[in-house]
């Protein structure tokens, strides 16, 4: 399991990452401007996602088109917001930073004490590191 479930960690982690790049990357004559933020409001130009620092601020984007007003649209343009580039790409980097930490076995991983075994048997399976395997949950793996 611990191959198949660490190569599909690293497929969904890079996805992922280049979803997130592409968004970012907006015309290509500038550097990527990952963060967005939301202009909530009334006024003509308020109910946006906007990009922070956009080097073209009078270009229109479809990330740029005004919410239907609704509060199901105002929660979903703050659920975007909240997971822009920059945010995504983050969570990339942080959880390959756990992946290297634990490690794909016992032997490498952190939960285990000194002297060799895991203080919190019912959290391993002994094939697969806990953290990697519940970190893999987040990003939908079901086969347990």
């Amino acid at each position: 399991m611990t191959a198949d479930l660490l190569a599909w960690l690293d497929t969904a982690i890079t996805a992922r990452e280049e979803a997130a790049r592409k968004a970012a990357a907006l015309c290509g004559c500038h550097p990527p401007a990952p963060a967005w933020s939301f202009r909530d409001g009334d006024g003509p130009t308020d109910g946006r996602i906007l990009v922070v620092d956009d080097p073209h601020p009078g270009v229109k984007r479809k990330i740029s088109r005004r919410w239907n007003g609704s509060y199901e649209g105002l929660f979903m343009a703050q659920h975007v917001v909240l997971h822009d580039p920059e945010s995504v790409l983050r969570r990339c980097a942080a959880d390959r930073k756990l992946l290297d930490l634990h490690g794909a076995r016992h032997h490498d991983c952190p939960v285990y004490d000194d002297d060799g075994d895991l203080d919190q048997e019912h959290f391993y399976d002994h094939e697969a590191c806990p953290v990697v395997v519940l970190l893999a949950e987040s990003y939908g793996w079901k086969e347990i």
